[in-house]
């Protein structure tokens, strides 16, 4: 007995292994190498080597055809013609082309304007904003029979802005029937401006005498006359306080500006002009960014125990109508007070010739 690998058995020899080889070899099969792939692998095989094994050009038979090459039957449709239920007979509907020359984008919001408001209408209400102006016209249109002096004394107002004698004279040219001259001393002396047909603007020297030159050559030809001599030096405006018949005080609402103008009342008081003081007005304009500001409420009530009234106005600048007109025809309102309390005290007749 043998094993298959031909090892020898116990009392007996060694047989031959059988052998197994196939009686022809095949021929061998050329191998076309393959071009390798990128470390990444992104190189294909091209479609005419993707086959692992080929034979040979010569030597073996011809690879058999992946796909008949024969040509499809050619199938013919009826020609008959269709029920006339199959399909409707209605033309279809036309498609609309879009022919936007940009990409297609939803249309703004409208919103609506001031056309498209509702019209309404001012209605007076008693007691409210129409109502009190009404009023304070009032007194601002107070008939005048005698000429009416205004001084106005205390700080200059701020650069940029409209000077407050010249802001009350348009107000007083504005609502009454007669022209104001402003005298003012700063600028350059002979200058005049007109504004319309009542308000004139006129420059003088910021020297005593010629202040009281000017309001003698403007007597008889303008009614109310306005010297404003802020931020004059002192002699000029203790010549414009002895040669006027209602004050005017500005300062601005701060401490220095409160100081200031309880000092120069009770200098004017001092001096014999206590009946100008207690007819004054004190007006007080927005503090200067580097000054410390006091409120209304505490400045106010100071001043009107010892004056006429006092109020507080906003800055205007030039080419603008006021911020607040109230407030300036508040003002306006206060100096025909004064013009109405002179009156019945008996001033003199008022001789009016046409203004030069």
């Amino acid at each position: 007995m043998a094993f298959p690998d031909g090892a020898p058995v116990a009392g007996g020899t060694t047989p031959a292994a059988p052998d197994y080889s196939p009686a022809t070899w095949p021929e061998p099969v050329a191998l076309r190498p393959r071009h390798p792939l990128d470390p990444l692998g992104t190189v294909l095989i091209p479609p005419a080597e993707r086959r692992l094994f080929t034979r040979a050009a010569t030597g073996g038979p011809a690879p058999a055809t992946a796909f008949p090459t024969a040509e499809l039957p050619v199938v013919t449709l009826p020609t008959a013609a269709l029920p006339a239920t199959a399909f409707p007979t209605a033309a279809p509907a036309a498609v609309p082309v879009m022919t936007a020359p940009g990409p297609l984008l939803a249309p703004p919001a409208r919103h609506p304007g001031p056309e498209d408001r509702p019209r309404t209408r001012r209605l007076t209400l008693p007691g409210g904003t129409e109502a009190r102006r009404q009023r304070l016209l009032e007194r601002v249109r107070v008939p005048l029979r005698a000429r009416h002096r205004i001084a106005v004394l205390g700080d200059p107002t701020e650069e940029g802005t409209v000077a407050l004698g010249a802001l009350l004279g348009g107000l007083l040219a504005e609502h009454r029937a007669h022209p104001v001259l402003v005298l003012s001393t700063t600028g350059t002396p002979g200058n005049e401006f007109r504004t319309g047909s009542r308000l004139v603007l006129r420059s003088v020297k910021p020297d005593p005498a010629a202040l009281r030159q000017a309001l003698d050559e403007a007597d008889g030809h303008y009614p109310v006359v306005l010297a404003d001599t802020a931020g004059a030096p002192p002699e000029v405006q203790l010549a414009a306080a002895g040669h006027t018949d209602h004050l005017l005080l500005h300062a601005r609402a701060c401490a220095t500006g409160a100081r200031t103008t309880d000092a120069l009342i009770d200098h004017l008081t001092a001096l014999g002009h206590g009946h100008l003081v207690h007819g004054a007005v004190a007006a007080f304009t927005p503090a200067a960014p580097t000054d410390r500001p006091v409120a209304d409420r505490d400045l106010l009530p100071h001043f009107r125990t010892r004056c006429r009234g006092a109020l507080a106005l906003p800055h205007t600048a030039p080419g603008r109508r006021p911020r607040t007109r109230l407030d300036h025809l508040e003002l306006a309102a206060l100096v025909g007070d004064a013009m109405a309390e002179r009156q019945r005290a008996g001033a003199g007749t008022l001789e009016v010739g046409a203004p030069r």
